[in-house]
């Protein structure tokens, strides 16, 4: 599947490691029938390039119409408008 915009909300944000307002980073919520795998594939975030910079986080609650999970992950990079996520809950 592809990315929906409806599911994702910015939840709040977090202070800046440098204390600049620019520096802020934000917490994100989505939720998706997608999996894992779906969310993992390059380019999956890159409608919302503008609305997430590197180092924010995404709480994503997934594959609601299987076996729900829940994923954490952080933006890895955010550049030219491809964004990239790593997983952050790894066994």
């Amino acid at each position: 599947m592809a990315f929906n915009p409806q599911g994702f909300r910015t939840i709040d944000f977090i202070g800046s490691v440098d204390g600049s307002a620019g520096s802020n980073r934000k917490i994100h919520a989505y939720i998706t029938n997608d999996d894992t795998s779906a969310l993992q594939t390059a380019g999956y975030f890159n409608s919302i390039a503008g609305r997430v910079l590197k180092g924010d986080i995404i709480f994503a609650s997934l594959d609601l119409d299987g076996t729900p999970m829940l994923r954490n992950y952080v933006i890895s990079s955010n550049t030219g408008g491809v964004v990239a996520i790593a997983a952050q809950n790894v066994a």
